[in-house]
């Protein structure tokens, strides 16, 4: 049945529900916005701390896979080197050196260690533990010197020596995830931090690209970020897991 009164159709004589295609050719011409600004990459990972790079460092082999990604984002680079100069002066203004990066990432995870331990109240708690690690090396010092001065058989001597290390490394270990809150690895070497770094100039890269009206298809708009994505995704799951806002498993 035609429905062809006022609840169905509009003045026009269009239908009210239902998909429109006239009125779209303005959406049609319009270019594609950028995915991202030119500098909202390089300000993101400035706020990345060690820990989190350091994590995304360890499962960056995940991104073996991906063997094409290369070659792509070498062509492009060729075909775009005045855009690419943009995105390396974009990305080292805010950012840096790689190496000067990751120094700045590693001491803001170690000041956020120290945050985190003051808002707790745990400095208290945690000069105990020192103390108490510092009195066992000086026991077991002091055990081991006696027994040369002692003249301790060398049988007996390392019997007593293993079961020192027995007891005492658990002990140990564990005062010392007390005393030092900077257990979790945040030391990234050179050759990870260029990885890293080159990541966000591909990433900006792909803004400027962008910016400029150069057509960039989805593959290749993939390889160029997917570095960074994979670091964002890693550095995120890291934040909820320290932050204990995951949720448990069921």
């Amino acid at each position: 049945m035609i429905r062809n009164n006022s609840e169905y159709m509009l003045e026009d004589g269009s239908p009210r529900y239902g998909i429109r295609t006239t009125g779209l050719e303005a959406f049609a011409e319009a270019p594609a916005r950028p995915l991202v600004t030119v500098a909202q990459t390089a300000d993101a990972a400035a706020q990345l701390d060690g820990a989190e790079l350091k994590l995304a460092a360890e499962h960056r082999y995940i991104l073996d896979r991906f063997k094409q990604d290369a070659e792509v984002i070498s062509s492009l680079r060729e075909a775009h080197a005045e855009e690419l100069k943009l995105a390396e002066a974009a990305v080292e203004a805010r950012l840096g050196s790689p190496w000067t990066w990751m120094s700045a990432a590693k001491r803001s995870y170690i000041e956020s260690t120290i945050d985190d331990a003051e808002r707790a109240g745990t400095m208290v708690s945690q000069l105990a533990s020192l103390l108490m690690s510092m009195g066992i090396s000086v026991g077991s010092l002091v055990v081991m010197i006696g027994m040369v001065i002692l003249q301790v058989p060398p049988l007996p001597y390392l019997g007593v020596c293993l079961v020192m290390l027995l007891v005492l490394v658990p002990i140990r270990r564990k005062l010392d995830r007390a005393t030092d809150r900077t257990t979790l690895p945040h030391d990234v070497s050179k050759d990870e931090a260029q990885n890293f770094w080159d990541d966000i100039v591909n990433a900006t890269f792909l803004a400027v690209l962008q910016n400029k009206g150069v057509e960039v298809d989805l593959a290749t708009a993939a390889s160029l970020t997917r570095g960074w994505n994979h670091t964002r995704y890693v550095s995120t799951v890291a934040q909820e897991l320290r932050s204990n806002h995951a949720a448990p498993r069921t």
